[in-house]
């Protein structure tokens, strides 16, 4: 009994939960808390805590209120004003529970205006991060420019691929305009495949008209709703410089010209696998000023009249660089 009269008291540990980071406007427990997640998190998978046992050592070890340290790890942490009901609004910045971070404007809680989204629960694409280690070794008297073209060239991928990637970084993400909650109106996206679209949006789906860069240099421009090419469009091949102009549906070319490397144009219908099908199809040689009808059959040209004179050239590409 006396032991226990004479030993010291416990320590109280008293937490200023308000207090702000001067460095990154978070509430500073939030941050002590997300920061250690993070480290559990980034741990191999079988040296990982379960997350309810972390946060039981978690609050114990350091004195925390446990409710306060679930609420963190269940939904992330913010910096920003809100409104008269607790909601986000204004310009803030918000790390979600998954670790995406979005930094923009809020209104009733969501997202709504501009803002820029990082992804990064996807990780890094395998292209991006070629990119990265090649900007981290990048000699000093190289310039912007210099690296783009030097790199695309190299990994043989489009230059709009390497701009993305030094302008918004090398996770996948979102810049542009947010309408309550949903990617609305214009923005650009770094998708998880490397692939970047720069355009109109609706509801989170391409909507509109915009381009979409694929990995390997080819380029799409031109009309789309519900997240597919729909509407009149131009696709652009980087293997042979090649087009396909013309109208497509859902995602389909369903018709229009395909334009080859020499400047020989098809034009007629398509099937549902983008390959010549129309019966009554035309070729054109603008060199030469002469058409003829024919059809494709098992990938060859077959020609079903004599050639005569056009004066006909490709449809205007509508391509917005």
């Amino acid at each position: 009994m006396a032991d226990d009269e004479n030993a010291p008291p416990e320590e109280v540990v008293v937490i200023d939960y308000e207090a702000i980071d001067d460095a990154t406007g978070f509430k500073a427990a939030d941050l002590a808390i997300w920061r250690a997640y993070e480290q559990m998190l980034s741990k191999p998978e079988d040296e990982r805590q379960d997350t309810d046992s972390w946060i039981d050592e978690f609050a114990e070890e350091k004195k925390y209120d446990k409710k306060r340290v679930k609420f963190v790890v269940s939904m992330g942490i913010y910096a920003g004003p809100r409104d008269e009901f607790n909601q986000r609004c204004g310009s803030g910045k918000a790390i979600y529970a998954n670790g995406d971070v979005y930094e923009g404007d809020f209104f009733e809680g969501k997202k709504h205006g501009q803002g820029h989204y990082t992804f990064k629960k996807d990780g890094k694409s395998e292209v991006d991060r070629l990119i990265e280690a090649q900007w981290n070794s990048k000699p000093a008297s190289e310039t912007q420019e210099q690296f783009v073209t030097r790199v695309s060239a190299q990994l043989k991928i489009g230059t709009a691929i390497v701009e993305s990637a030094i302008e918004y970084g090398f996770y996948p993400c979102f810049h542009g305009d947010y309408e309550l909650g949903f990617r609305t109106g214009q923005g650009l996206m770094k998708n998880k495949d490397g692939s970047v679209y720069k355009g109109f949006w609706l509801k989170n789906k391409r909507h509109g008209h915009g381009q979409l860069y694929y990995v390997n240099g080819d380029a799409y421009s031109g009309e789309w709703s519900d997240g597919l090419k729909h509407g009149f469009g131009t696709y652009r091949f980087a293997n042979n410089g090649g087009e396909c102009r013309g109208e497509w549906v859902k995602g389909n070319f369903v018709d229009g010209q395909w334009i080859m490397s020499d400047g020989v144009y098809y034009e007629g219908k398509f099937d549902k696998k983008n390959r010549p099908s129309d019966s009554n199809a035309t070729m054109h040689f603008p060199e030469k000023r002469t058409v003829m009808a024919g059809v494709y059959k098992k990938g060859r040209w077959a020609p079903l009249n004599d050639i005569h004179v056009s004066e006909e050239t490709p449809a205007a590409e509508n391509w917005a660089a």
